[in-house]
């Protein structure tokens, strides 16, 4: 029993230094701890952040887009506007200022428009003058007792004339000899020029 006492160690109290790095190393990691919760929270209000200009930038393109395209349907709607405004005053001059020959009067111009704003057609109605009306070469319902060469010059020569006083204004559309242009007498069919030839309605 002597001898077992005499061999027995005796432990020996834990160094300070070793205390210390314990307590440093367990404040780093609790530090480290904090960053990460901070680092966690400030990158989910980054990614709210992000995520609501992201809504409010798809808004605003959205919002642009809109009033792009109510800008242009407005410029669109103002373009018809002007076109019909013109169209209406040269068909108040054509009307007014007597476009006559020594055979017709013109009484009626109407213009045809597609939805680009290209002249599709025009429509010209006349009326005879005395020498020719009902007594003379006109027997009505838009028939004539002349040959069909001295119809067709006095015909055109309307149109002719009513083309050139609609003439070559940049504010109205393009009106050339290849414009389909119908041409009636009180009303009845007298005949239609299409590319650039006019043909009687009995010729058609």
């Amino acid at each position: 029993m002597g001898e077992l006492s005499g061999h027995t160690q005796t432990m020996e109290p834990q160094p300070q230094s070793i205390r210390k790095l314990a307590v440093v190393a367990t404040v780093i990691s609790g530090v480290a701890v904090l960053g990460c919760i901070a680092l966690a929270v400030w990158n989910y209000n980054l990614n709210t952040k992000v995520n609501s200009l992201t809504i409010a930038n798809s808004s605003l393109k959205q919002t642009t887009q809109a009033l792009t395209k109510q800008q242009n349907d407005t410029e669109a709607l103002l373009g018809k506007v002007r076109l019909a405004t013109n169209l209406s005053s040269i068909t108040h001059l054509l009307e007014q200022t007597s476009v006559v020959t020594d055979d017709f009067v013109l009484e009626k111009v109407t213009f045809d428009v597609a939805e680009d704003g290209k002249l599709k057609s025009v429509l010209l109605n006349v009326n005879n003058q005395p020498d020719l009306g009902f007594g003379g070469a006109y027997q009505g319902y838009g028939k004539y007792n002349m040959s069909s060469a001295a119809l067709t010059k006095k015909a055109e020569e309307v149109i002719n004339i009513v083309m050139k006083k609609y003439g070559t204004s940049d504010k109205l559309p393009v009106w050339d000899k290849n414009t389909k242009v119908e041409m009636t007498v009180q009303n009845y069919p007298l005949g239609k020029r299409e590319g650039g030839t006019f043909k009687l309605t009995g010729q058609q």
